[in-house]
């Protein structure tokens, strides 16, 4: 599945997050009574992993191909 989250890296201040960066990331794990949620994400130097809370993701459907 893939999800957007919002990336703001601002030291857990919500001052900035009006400024984050949207990021689509493929979902890892998602703990099994909903506390968080796990995503990868593609970066410059490689694939990274975070987690968030789940009220933090958006799922994202994408359309398949049709051939």
């Amino acid at each position: 599945m893939i999800s957007k989250v919002r990336l703001s890296h601002s030291n857990k201040s919500r001052a900035h997050i009006g400024r984050a960066k949207v990021r689509e990331g493929k979902e890892i794990y998602r703990h099994p009574e909903g506390y968080f949620v796990v995503l990868e994400f593609e970066g410059e130097s490689g694939k990274f992993r975070e987690a968030f809370w789940p009220e933090e993701v958006e799922e994202v459907m994408k359309e398949r191909r049709r051939g």
